[in-house]
C-alpha cells in the first residue's frame, strides 16, 4: 500500500472516529464528557458537572490499529484490543461499573452478561495476574468475545457459555439484538415482549447458580462481580448478598435499569440488600443505572460507595444542566 493511500485511509478513519463519538454524545441530553486528541490517541475526559468524577484515574484512550484491524485501548497501564469502537462502553458502561474503584492485578472477576466484552477486556488487561470469567450464554456474543480474547492473547480468561440464575441446568432463553438477550423462564419475574412482537429467537441454554459458578470456576473466591443480566439480577440478589456478606473483600456493580414488573430492578435490589446488615449499597449513574454493593469491611470500596453521588441527585444535576443549556 503506497503512502498516499495510507494517508487517505488514516484521514477516513479519523473522520469516522469523530463521527462515532458524536453519535455517542447524541444519546445523552447532558454531556459531562468530551474527546481530546493527543498524538494519534483519542482520549475521553470528564467534567464534574454531574458529580460523577471517577474515584480513580479513568481517562480511556483509543486508536485504530491497522495491523490488527481492531481498536487499541489503554486505561492506565491496561492495554487491550476490541473489534468495535469502544466510545459508548467507555462512557456509559465501564465508567459506571468502576466509579467506586477498579480491579487489581491479582483480582478474580466475574463478568456476567458481557455482551461485546469491552468491559471484560479491560478487566482482563488490568487483572493480568488474576482470573476473569466471562459468563455468556448467547452464542453470538460468546463467539464474538472468544475471538477478541484470542486477538488479545489473554491467558487469564475463561469463557463460560452459561447464564447466571437461581438454578443450574437448562432454561428457556431469548436471543435479542443489542445485548438484550435474556432468560425467559417460567418463574422469571422480568416482563418482556413476546417473541412474535420482537422477532426474537427462543431456545434453551445452560444456566448455573452462583454457588456452582464459584465452586467450579473460582474456588478461591470472587473479588468483583460486574453484572448486566437483563432483570435476572433481582432473582439472584439474595445469592449475591449472602456471598458478599460472607466474603468481606468482594463487591459488585449490577446494571439495574431493567424493568421488572411495575418497577426498575434497582428498587428491588435495594430492598433486598437492606436486609443484610453487613452490606453497603447505593444506586448511581443515570447514564447507565447501576447498583453497587460491598461488604462494610471492604473499607476502600464501601467508603467510595458512600461518597458517590446517588442516582436521584445525578438526575437532578442532568435536569439542571439541560435547563442551563436552554433545553427542556
Amino acid at each position: 500500500m503506497d503512502s498516499e493511500l495510507i494517508h487517505k485511509f488514516r484521514v477516513q478513519v479519523e473522520k469516522e472516529t469523530y463521527e462515532e463519538f458524536q453519535d455517542v454524545q447524541a444519546l445523552f441530553c447532558s454531556k459531562d464528557f468530551y474527546l481530546e486528541r493527543i498524538g494519534d490517541w483519542f482520549v475521553i475526559k470528564f467534567s464534574p458537572i454531574l458529580g460523577y468524577m471517577p474515584l480513580w484515574k479513568y481517562e480511556p484512550m483509543t486508536r485504530y490499529s491497522f495491523q490488527l484491524k481492531a481498536w487499541e485501548c489503554k486505561i492506565g497501564s491496561a492495554i487491550f484490543y476490541t473489534s468495535v469502537c469502544p466510545f459508548f462502553e467507555f462512557v456509559c458502561e465501564l465508567r459506571g461499573y468502576t466509579l467506586p474503584g477498579t480491579v487489581f492485578a491479582d483480582s478474580t472477576v466475574v463478568d456476567a452478561g458481557p455482551w461485546n466484552g469491552i468491559s471484560g477486556m479491560y478487566f482482563s488487561a488490568a487483572a493480568k495476574e488474576g482470573h476473569v470469567i466471562f459468563l455468556e450464554p448467547d452464542k453470538q456474543s460468546a463467539d464474538f468475545i472468544a475471538a477478541d480474547i484470542y486477538k488479545n492473547s489473554f491467558a487469564n480468561c475463561e469463557l463460560v457459555r452459561k447464564a447466571l440464575y437461581t438454578r443450574s441446568g437448562e432454561v428457556s432463553f431469548q436471543h435479542k439484538s443489542g445485548g438484550e438477550s435474556c432468560i425467559k423462564d417460567a418463574d422469571l419475574s422480568v416482563e418482556t415482549d413476546s417473541p412474535t412482537e420482537r422477532g426474537v429467537d427462543s431456545f434453551t441454554v445452560e444456566a448455573i447458580t452462583l454457588s456452582d459458578l464459584v465452586a467450579d470456576h473460582a474456588p478461591n473466591g470472587v473479588d468483583f462481580f460486574k453484572m448486566d443480566i437483563e432483570g435476572v439480577e433481582v432473582d439472584i440478589a439474595d445469592d449475591i448478598a449472602r456471598y458478599i456478606s460472607d466474603n468481606t473483600q468482594s463487591w459488585a456493580a449490577i446494571a439495574s435499569y431493567h424493568q421488572v414488573g411495575p418497577v426498575r430492578s434497582s428498587h428491588i435490589l435495594e430492598e433486598k440488600f437492606a436486609a443484610y446488615p453487613d452490606l453497603v449499597f447505593k444506586t448511581a449513574y443515570p447514564y447507565h443505572e447501576t447498583t453497587f454493593v460491598a461488604n462494610v469491611k471492604n473499607e476502600a470500596v464501601a467508603t467510595n460507595i458512600r461518597k458517590m453521588t446517588s442516582f436521584a441527585v445525578g438526575w437532578k444535576a442532568i435536569d439542571k444542566d439541560v435547563k442551563r443549556q436552554g433545553g427542556r
